[in-house]
């Protein structure tokens, strides 16, 4: 399990949001309007103000500080493949979700949400310095090349890891050159059928043939 603690103080958080058709390997004939990737993503941010402790949407120009808490959910629409990636403010690279592998053929249904990080945690703010990237990618295939990657980065010695980051960083950003395409926006929807999501909180469902990609980064000082 790893550990749910990063660093942001007065921090912005700034949403690109790129959707883009076709994969490799994904056959051209199929119909280009048709969605094939269909999910609910909620990203919550847990925040004190003055004695109160309530949670928000993460927005752009967002500002939060140490001591605040985030949190993810995920429900499938249509059966696709999602992926959320943290590259941390010290380099780091973590696979947050699926949770492991092997969940894309025993735990993985549609209309179930997911919650990031499982159960009852939240990812806790620290006052550590640096940026730090979310990378949410939906596909309608699986991307056994990132897989590949983030398998060996997991493996990999200390004095390897820099190395093994960097190739994922780069097969993340070779997606985005060769598959971008216009911006889509989603569209706000409840997330319903689990408790622990926090009152209020609404998702936003998002749709793309074949391909989806966004990233949240948080710059803090």
């Amino acid at each position: 399990m790893h550990p749910y603690r990063w660093v942001v103080y007065g921090c912005v958080i700034v949403v690109l949001i790129l959707m883009v058709s076709g994969l490799p390997g994904t056959a051209s004939a199929q119909a280009s309007d048709e969605n094939n990737v269909s999910f609910v993503w909620a990203f919550v941010a847990l925040v004190e103000e003055g004695k109160v402790t309530q949670p928000v949407p993460i927005k752009e120009d967002m500002q939060l500080k140490t001591g605040d808490q985030l949190k993810m959910f995920v429900e499938l629409r249509k059966p696709c493949f999602v992926y959320v990636i943290h590259h941390g403010a010290r380099g780091e690279i973590q696979r947050l979700f699926p949770y492991d592998m092997p969940q894309f053929t025993a735990d993985y249904q549609t209309a179930k949400i997911y919650e990031i990080p499982p159960n009852d945690g939240w990812f806790r703010i620290n006052e550590q310095t640096g940026l730090e990237t979310f990378y949410l990618v939906a596909t309608a295939q699986r991307l056994t090349d990132l897989e590949h990657l983030l398998a060996t980065y997991a493996a990999a010695q200390l004095d390897e890891q820099p190395q093994a980051a960097t190739n994922i960083l780069a097969e993340l950003r070779n997606l985005l050159k060769q598959y971008r395409a216009s911006v889509k926006p989603g569209r706000p929807v409840p997330i319903a059928g689990n408790m622990r999501i926090p009152k209020g909180i609404e998702g936003v469902e998002i749709t793309a043939p074949q391909f989806y990609i966004e990233t949240f980064t948080i710059e803090h000082h």
